[in-house]
Formats: C-alpha cells, structure tokens, sequence
C-alpha cells in the first residue's frame, strides 16, 4: 500500500508540471495523469472497502450497498464515483466537477487534442479538485518492508524515516502540498470559460447573418435559424424521431408545402429554436462570466457546450453551403465578364 500512495503521488507530481506549463498539449497530459491516479484511488477505496467486509467476524452481515461495490470494483468510473462519494467525502459539486473532467479525458485521449481553447484552464481545476479529494483518502491498512524503494519524484512528499510509521499522513500532507504549489485561482478560471463561450457565440451570430443575408433568397434571423432546423427534421430520420417525441403524440405533418410544414412545426414546438439563439447565449455567457464558483461555472460552460452543439453544427453546415453558393456566383461572374 506503501507503494501504491507513492506511485500516486509521483503521477500528481507529474501531473503537477503539465499544469504549471499551460498550454494545451501539456494541459492534455496534465488531465490525463490527474484522471488516472484519481480513478486508481476510487478503486483502490472499493477494494478496501471489500477487504474489510472479507473479515471472519463480518461476512455474515447483509451490506445494502453490496451491489454499488460489486459495481465500483468493476470498470465504469462513474460507479467508483458514486461508491466513493460518501466516504471519501466528495461534495455534489467536487463530483459534477469530477464527472465533467473525466469525461473530457475521454475526449482528449481517445479523439485527439481537443477544447484547446479551455484545457489549460479545465487541466488546472481538476487538479486541485482532485488532490482535494484524495488528500482525504485514509487506506485502512499500510504495507511496509524497510528496504522499500520508493519512486523518486515521491520521496520528497515521505519526510520521515521509515517510510511506512506516518505514510497516511504524508500521503494526505503530500497532496495538500501540491494543491498549494498549483494555486488555483478561480477567476482566470472563470474568464477563460467565458471568453471561449463568448467566441462561440460570436462566430454563431456571424453564421446566422450570412445565412439569412448571403443567400438567394433574403429572410430574418427567426426564420434562418428555423429553416435550418426544419429542413434538418424533414430530411433527417433521426432527427425527426427527435421532434416526433416534443409532439407529445400530436397527429402527422398536414399540408405539402415547406412553408406549411414549417409552420407547422414551429407552432407545435417540433422545433428546439423559433428564433434566433444568440441574445439568449450572450445572457447565458454573461451569467457565467459573473460566477464565482469554478464548480457551477464548469456546469455551465459544459451545459452550453452541450445543449447547443446540435444546432451549433446545424448552423454552419447551412452556412457552409451558402458560401458555396456564393463561390458559385462570383465564379459565373467571373466567367461572363472574360
């Protein structure tokens, strides 16, 4: 067990020096590293957690939870999560937090570098989100052996010979030191949140324009934002599956023109915008950028990455397809005026 807290310590030490660089291919290391040691501690909890039930003198008692361990010894970090939250204890927002960044993991690991923009940003929270966490991890028993050699990065966090007489609490010592060397401050954190959302919402606000102004056919920003969704349903299985059920069981599409099925869908609430998004997301990265909690301010920043993408891509497929138009006509200027 020894061991296992030094090696801990040594991968948040690590992690530790990709955070502090700060940009975002060290700040995708940084995620990682800090995600696995903190995934190997929930496992390592489940499995003490087994251990001590294991005993001679409890293996008769019925434990309510024996499902929710079954589960956390398994694979899926989310059942770790949920067994761990209150024995650790995790907070609802340590654990939204740990939710939010694990699932970004996923993303950088196995897609590629992403969310450059905020993953210096996001790197440094969940570190110190983490080792907060884990400075509360007490093992219920330590291994120990004199010779025990110990990784070197860990060995300036174990201050005492021999290792294993105070190893709990130099590991809990040892993690509050690095939360200290990382220094989060919250604000920085805030304001990269929110200017990445700011830009989103800008490069949208231009999208719209062209599309509702650069094409054949002239129309308002309510109405571009509702053809683009409207045609994606008609023309889009999937999608359409999607509307059927806000239809709440309403009859089929009448009529035979766009128009009227449009219409129709707009005025039945098939749509998930009738109008044009952009005031409501500038209010929505202006609430983000008031909050001073890293935690609602990350569940925000998610919940917007989230509920807009659809419509996001949406938007700029559409666009994309006017400036081809667009292309096309000055080439056939171009071509009439040779």
């Amino acid at each position: 067990m020894l061991r296992f807290l030094a090696h801990t310590l040594e991968q948040l030490d690590l992690a530790l020096e990709h955070v502090l660089k700060g940009d975002a291919n060290s700040a995708r290391f940084a995620v990682m590293l800090t995600d696995n040691a903190l995934e190997l501690v929930l496992h390592q909890l489940a499995k003490d957690e087994r251990r001590e039930r294991s005993a001679s003198w409890k293996r008769d008692k019925v434990y309510k939870d024996a499902s929710a361990l079954e589960a956390a010894l398994g694979r899926h970090f989310d059942a770790k999560l949920r067994f761990a939250k209150p024995r650790l204890p995790i907070s609802d927002e340590e654990a939204g937090t740990i939710s939010i960044c694990h699932d970004l993991r996923n993303d950088v690991y196995h897609i590629g570098l992403q969310h450059e923009a905020v993953l210096p940003a996001i790197a440094a929270l969940y570190f110190d989100c983490a080792v907060g966490v884990l400075a509360r991890y007490k093992p219920n028993f330590l291994s120990y052996s004199p010779d025990m050699m110990l990784p070197e990065r860990s060995r300036k966090y174990f201050g005492q010979q021999p290792y294993g007489f105070r190893a709990r609490e130099d590991f809990q010592e040892g993690c509050r030191a690095l939360a200290a060397q990382a220094d989060f401050d919250a604000g920085p954190f805030v304001d990269a949140l929110a200017d990445h959302l700011a830009q989103l919402v800008e490069e949208q606000d231009g999208v719209i324009d062209i599309i509702a102004t650069g094409g054949p056919h002239q129309m308002s920003r309510d109405q571009a934002v509702i053809e683009t969704e409207a045609w994606h349903i008609m023309f889009d299985p999937k999608a359409a599956r999607e509307a059927k059920k806000r239809l709440n069981g309403k009859a089929a599409l009448p009529g035979k023109s766009i128009a009227e099925i449009q219409s129709w869908l707009v005025a039945n609430g098939a749509l998930r915008y009738s109008r044009d998004p952009v005031p409501g997301w500038r209010k929505r990265e202006a609430s983000l950028r008031r909050e001073k909690n890293p935690h609602k301010a990350l569940k925000k920043y998610r919940d917007f990455i989230l509920q807009t993408a659809d419509i996001r891509e949406l938007l700029l497929e559409a666009c994309g397809q006017v400036e081809q138009w667009i292309d096309g006509q000055i080439e056939q200027m171009r071509l009439e005026n040779k």
